[in-house]
């Protein structure tokens, strides 16, 4: 048998036996749009809170759904929910009945005795956002001072015992601060999670942002050499995108002499896998980064039922018809692609994700035809 076909047969069974009897076990949850900075770039195009929003008692209730299906881990963010006056009242009901509860934040609102709510109220991790390893870098996307509340609120929630990580969103403009971003994160005692930018929200038409292909290739390298001399619960790499083949990284997941092990986990994204994402009206999203809201609504709806039956999960977990690059690619099934950049680009799920490096130049955007 052909090498590539014998690959791909072998990662079709694993993922297709794998996604059969999945469940949810991770939740992110956007309690409101609302922030109190207008950043840049937001991807959520953040600021007022939408009409509809849930409140506390509806909160609740969609908690006790959550808890009822198994969720794991949930996470608020937002927009920003530290604006949410109830946040601490609704992250104690959670933390009653899921083992792991976080918050995502900007950190502006984070004092040591905010920090010390969050810690009271049962919040174990807490990810708050820094846009470079500069004052100048981060304040021009969001706002004079900006730098200092980020790197004041990380310090507080390490102090009181919080399980930190810095976010990180790279672009062109502050691809080059990202050794320092490291070295921030090292001497600070806490973790660096890393994003691409991609143009949507505040930063719609910003393609210029969007790195290279060689840059790419160098952050994944950077972050790479970082987890092995740290470790790799220190840094990570949103994606989970195929970067070449020859990468160290990826060989991991695709050395087929693991497959009984670890490769197993090696998917691609998990949304719809397991995890999802919850509006602040209580409609249920594939990604936190685009309002593709129409998989169901918790209030009205058990999260079983929709996990279970919704056509356009059941379509999302089926990579047999991949379209474009994609579907011709022989890593489909431990990668997938990003379907939230093909739907934003394209308006289909299924078209090939516009950001795949593979058979692009050194120099060549992402998003380019």
């Amino acid at each position: 048998m052909h090498p590539a076909k014998n690959f791909i047969d072998i990662t079709r069974e694993k993922f297709n036996s794998a996604v059969k009897e999945v469940k949810p076990l991770i939740v992110g949850f956007n309690l409101t749009r609302a922030c109190n900075l207008r950043c840049k770039l937001c991807g959520a195009e953040a600021g007022e809170p939408l009409e509809d929003e849930l409140n506390t008692y509806d909160i609740f209730r969609i908690i006790d759904n959550l808890a009822e299906a198994g969720i794991m881990h949930l996470s608020f963010g937002g927009g920003e929910p530290t604006v949410r006056k109830d946040l601490f009242e609704v992250a104690a009901y959670a933390s009653r009945c899921i083992r792991s509860v976080g918050v995502v934040t900007n950190g502006y609102l984070v004092d040591k005795e905010f920090a010390w709510k969050l810690i009271d109220s049962g919040v174990g991790q807490v990810m708050i956002s820094l846009d470079g390893a500069k004052a100048g870098t981060h304040d021009f996307n969001r706002g004079n001072g900006s730098y200092e509340k980020a790197v004041q609120a990380i310090k507080n929630c390490l102090h009181v015992g919080l399980s930190t990580r810095i976010s990180f969103t790279i672009s062109q403009a502050n691809y080059n601060e990202l050794p320092e971003m490291i070295n921030l994160a090292t001497e600070l005692g806490t973790a660096l999670h890393v994003q691409e930018f991609f143009p949507g929200g505040r930063g719609k038409g910003r393609e210029e942002l969007v790195l290279t292909r060689g840059m790419r290739r160098d952050m994944q390298r950077l972050l790479f050499q970082a987890q092995k001399k740290y470790g790799t619960h220190k840094f990570g790499f949103e994606n989970r995108y195929i970067i070449s083949e020859d990468e160290e990284s990826w060989k991991i997941c695709t050395d087929l002499s693991l497959s009984s092990g670890f490769y197993d986990f090696c998917v691609g994204c998990l949304t719809g896998i397991y995890s999802f994402f919850l509006n602040s009206n209580g409609k249920m999203m594939l990604c936190g980064r685009y309002a593709m809201d129409n998989l169901g609504d918790l209030k009205k709806q058990k999260l079983s039922d929709i996990w279970n039956n919704s056509e356009i999960l059941q379509s999302f977990r089926n990579r047999d018809d991949l379209k474009g690059r994609c579907g011709k690619c022989a890593y489909r099934f431990i990668c997938g692609g990003c379907r939230r950049n093909a739907y934003l680009i394209s308006g289909d799920i299924k078209a090939e994700d516009p950001t795949c490096w593979r058979g692009r130049k050194e120099n060549e955007l992402a998003c380019s035809s």
